[in-house]
C-alpha cells in the first residue's frame, strides 16, 4: 500500500527546459511490469503475490521544482481488490521492497513515497476507506506518516484517474492532486530530514499484491522538471578527502561565502554535505574548523567574520545530524596568513575555511 512522491533539481549551474514527454524507454521495468501502451505501464496482473516497477534511468536532484502529471489505473475490483500503488524516492536505482502490504516500499531507507492504498490493514492504522499517505524510510504504518492518511473516493472502478504532484523547493512544499482536486500537501525538508544532505535520487512507481488482488496501471502524461549539468567533482572525493583522514588541515576552494557576510553560498553545501557522510563513516572523530579572513578591515571586525564563518560551517553539519560535541569552530581572523595580502590571490588564499580531522583524548 504505498507511496508518491514527486521533486526535482536546481543546483549551482541549472537550465530551465520546457515540459517533455515522459517515454517508456526512460524507465527500467522489473518483476510483472510490462509495457501496455505508448506511455502507459501495467504494474501488476489481476492475480495474487504479484508485484513490478519501473524506475527512471537517471536521478532527479531535489533542490528544484518538478511537476509530474499521471494518469493511475487502480483495477476493477472494489471489495476484493488489493493492494495499491507507491511512488518511490530513493538512493539507489531498481530497488524493490516487500510484495503484499509493502506495496514494493516496505524496507527501502531511505525513501519517499506517497501511498494510494485500496486494501484495509487495521493493523497499520489504515482507514477503512481507500486512501493517500505520504510515508518515509520503507515505513508502512501510519502512526509514521509525515502526512496523511487521507480518505479519498473509491479509485478501484476500472477507470483512469488524473493525478498531480507538484514539488517547489523554495518553501519545501509537496502537493498532491487526485482527480484535479488537492488531497495532501507536505511541508518539510526532504533532503535534509530523509537523504541526510543528498539531494541526487531516483524515482520510480511500485505495486504489489497479495492474498487478494488487482490491476494496477499507469500512464505518464506529462513530466516538467528543471535540468542541470553535472556538478565538478568534489574535492573532499579527491586527495583531500584523503589528506583529512590522514589528520592533516585542509581547505576547500568550493566552500564559498556572500561578500563579507558568514552566509554560505549554495555551490559549498555539496562539499559540506560529503564532509557529514565522512563524519558519519567515522563517528569516533571530531571535527575542528578554523575560520581565516585577509587583512582587509579591522582586525576585530575581521576575527568575528572568521568566527562567523566557522560557526556557520558547524551549524551547517549539525543541522546534517552531526552531534555539536563533534565539532569545534574557531575563528582567527587575518592573524595567519598563507599568502600575501599585498595582491588579490593572495588575499583570496588568505580567505579560508580549514578542517582538521582527529581523535578526541581518552
Amino acid at each position: 500500500m504505498k507511496h508518491l512522491s514527486v521533486l526535482a533539481l536546481l543546483l549551482s549551474s541549472i537550465i530551465l527546459v520546457p515540459a517533455q514527454e515522459a517515454e517508456i524507454g526512460d524507465f527500467n521495468l522489473s518483476g510483472d511490469a510490462v509495457i501496455t501502451g505508448a506511455n502507459c505501464i501495467r504494474l501488476t496482473p489481476d492475480r495474487i503475490w504479484s508485484g513490478g516497477s519501473a524506475w527512471h534511468k537517471q536521478p532527479i536532484d531535489l533542490n528544484g521544482p518538478f511537476e509530474m502529471r499521471l494518469q493511475i489505473m487502480m483495477g476493477c475490483k472494489d471489495a476484493s481488490g488489493a493492494d495499491g500503488i507507491v511512488f518511490v524516492f530513493h538512493p539507489n536505482a531498481r530497488r524493490t521492497g516487500y510484495q503484499g502490504e509493502g506495496m514494493g516500499f516496505a524496507g527501502l531507507e531511505p525513501s519517499l513515497g506517497i501511498e494510494i492504498d485500496t486494501w484495509l490493514n487495521e493493523h497499520l492504522g489504515d482507514p477503512y476507506e481507500d486512501h493517500i499517505a505520504l510515508l518515509r524510510d520503507g515505513n508502512v504504518h501510519h502512526r509514521f506518516s509525515l502526512a496523511g492518511p487521507v480518505r479519498i473516493p473509491n479509485v478501484e472502478d476500472c477507470r483512469e484517474h488524473p493525478l498531480v504532484v507538484r514539488w517547489s523547493p523554495g518553501n519545501k512544499m509537496l502537493t498532491i492532486d487526485l482527480n484535479n482536486k488537492q488531497v495532501l500537501s507536505y511541508r518539510g525538508d526532504i533532503i535534509r530530514d530523509i537523504f541526510h544532505g543528498n539531494s541526487k535520487v531516483y524515482w520510480g512507481v511500485t505495486a504489489a499484491t497479495g492474498a487478494y488482488n488487482n490491476r494496477h496501471e499507469l500512464c505518464f502524461e506529462k513530466l516538467e522538471f528543471t535540468n542541470f549539468e553535472e556538478p565538478e567533482p568534489l574535492e573532499l572525493d579527491g586527495i583531500k578527502g584523503k589528506q583529512l583522514l590522514n589528520g592533516e588541515i585542509i581547505s576547500l576552494d568550493n566552500l564559498q561565502f556572500d561578500s563579507g557576510s558568514a552566509t554560505l553560498l549554495p555551490k559549498s553545501k555539496n562539499e559540506l554535505n560529503r564532509l557529514a557522510e565522512i563524519m558519519r563513516q567515522h563517528p569516533y572523530l571530531k571535527l575542528d574548523i578554523f575560520g581565516h579572513t585577509d587583512n582587509t578591515g579591522g582586525s576585530s571586525a575581521n576575527r568575528k567574520l572568521s568566527q562567523g564563518r566557522a560557526q556557520a560551517v558547524a551549524t551547517y553539519l549539525h543541522e546534517l545530524g552531526i552531534p555539536d560535541k563533534r565539532l569545534s569552530a574557531k575563528g582567527f581572523g587575518e592573524q595567519y596568513p598563507i599568502a600575501s595580502n599585498n595582491t588579490p590571490s593572495g588575499r583570496l588564499k588568505n580567505r579560508r575555511v580549514e578542517f582538521r580531522l582527529s581523535r578526541p583524548i581518552p
